[in-house]
């Protein structure tokens, strides 16, 4: 049979224009070259606890998409509007693991942005640093994302260093130490007794409260573990053992719902009052309330925070802003902002942040610049934090929020959190 030269070459010049079209279909979905990055779009992911025994922190992402649409709709980043997918993981890090790996490989996201939980940031980390993937601003104080920056932390079981991880709050360490030196100045001769969730996220917190304490480790004299899949009253038990055991200083390293019913069981002890230390991620003034309606006494239980606050704090320019941005791009959490979820002011100050720092990556970020920028962070105007905290990191400053203050909850089950004392450092 003759070969037909002509269809030949119209077959020929079909394949380069597909293989053409196939090219110019990769560009416009990656302008620069780089993952999630287009001409008009930047694309982030994060994993967060939609459900499951961590769901109370659900509205930070909310929050976070929230900012990301009001920057959006001022023109975006460089003139890219920010895309946030989120997956549920129920801070199970069985879950976060195919998650992570969804957002990399199929959705292509630039970045792992703002996700929440300390065992589910460790279960991923190794993964996004062998592929030079951004994973940052973890909602999180484990001390590991500032730790292990230039160094191996076996610890963790890291045997390299993990220079594309990066936290955003105040080290759990850090806060701990702050408890212990609370206790030391104010109740020399305490008897501490301490509930603290038994991953990496509660021994984080022990081990910096044993730190604060230095020698006086001995006056820990209960300290007793739950699962965070326990239910409220397998805490409670946890907390009437801690009482038995005669301390009179109770300090609480728990996620909310365990925080809740450690507070509502120490109010239904009979003669026992003693002075309370809540870990500032639970010390959320809609979950303090939750622990009133069942039981707690709340007056005198002390707290640390680094963001301002919609109550009391209602008339600074960043509590406005943050209020007319909810009300229009996150509406159905109008009440809760109005409440003093503390979660919300932590889901602006995280998107304020990203969106700053990716402004100064570049007209055309990578995630190399993208890190870049992150690392030498200097935001003396972010609104959302507490009035005169800075976010800074350097080569030698790898935890960007290194400031606390204490507060002190007054006015029963319809109170609220006041700051005591002065702005501490929580740094290393």
């Amino acid at each position: 049979m003759p070969v037909n030269r002509r269809k030949l070459k119209l077959g020929a010049l079909l394949c380069v224009l597909l293989a053409t079209a196939a090219v110019a279909g990769t560009a416009a979905a990656s302008h620069t070259g780089t993952p999630g990055v287009s001409k008009h779009q930047i694309v982030i992911g994060g994993t967060f606890p939609y459900s499951g025994p961590a769901a109370l922190y659900k509205t930070i992402p909310s929050a976070e998409q929230a900012y990301y649409a009001y920057v959006n709709a001022k023109g975006g980043v460089n003139h890219r509007k920010i895309k946030d997918i989120t997956i549920n993981d129920e801070y199970n890090p069985a879950e976060t693991v195919p998650a992570v790996k969804k957002l990399v490989e199929q959705n292509h996201v630039f970045a792992i942005v703002g996700s929440l939980g300390t065992a589910p940031g460790l279960a991923t980390w190794k993964y996004l640093n062998q592929r030079h993937v951004p994973q940052v601003l973890l909602a999180t104080g484990d001390a590991y994302w500032g730790n292990c920056v230039h160094k191996a932390c076996p610890g963790a079981g890291s045997t390299s260093p993990k220079p594309w991880t990066m936290g955003w709050q105040p080290d759990y360490p850090g806060e701990a130490k702050l408890y212990a030196k609370y206790i030391l100045k104010h109740k020399p001769n305490a008897k501490i007794g301490v509930l603290y969730q038994d991953d990496a996220y509660g021994k984080n917190y022990l081990n910096g409260l044993k730190t604060g304490l230095g020698s006086h480790q001995n006056q820990i004299v209960d300290a007793q573990s739950y699962s965070v899949t326990d239910s409220g009253p397998v805490v409670g038990s946890h907390v009437v053992h801690i009482a038995s055991s005669g301390a009179d200083v109770f300090v609480i390293f728990a996620t909310p719902s365990a925080a809740i019913a450690a507070l509502a069981t120490e109010g239904q002890i009979p003669n026992w009052h003693p002075l309370t230390f809540n870990n500032n991620v639970s010390a959320n003034r809609v979950f303090m309330q939750i622990a009133a309606q069942n039981g707690a006494n709340l007056n005198g239980v002390l707290s640390t925070n680094y963001l301002a606050s919609a109550t009391t704090q209602a008339n600074l320019p960043g509590m406005k802003l943050a209020k007319r941005i909810i009300h229009k791009y996150a509406p159905a959490l109008d009440q809760s902002f109005a409440g003093g979820d503390s979660n919300i002011v932590y889901g602006l100050s995280v998107g304020w942040t990203f969106a700053h720092e990716l402004k100064r990556a570049g007209k055309n970020p990578t995630r190399k610049s993208l890190m870049k920028a992150l690392r030498t962070m200097n935001e003396k105007n972010n609104p959302f934090v507490y009035p005169g905290m800075v976010v800074k990191t350097s080569k030698k400053r790898t935890f960007p929020m290194q400031q606390l203050i204490f507060i002190k909850w007054s006015g029963g089950s319809s109170g609220d959190w006041h700051p005591t004392g002065k702005v501490l450092s929580s740094g290393h």
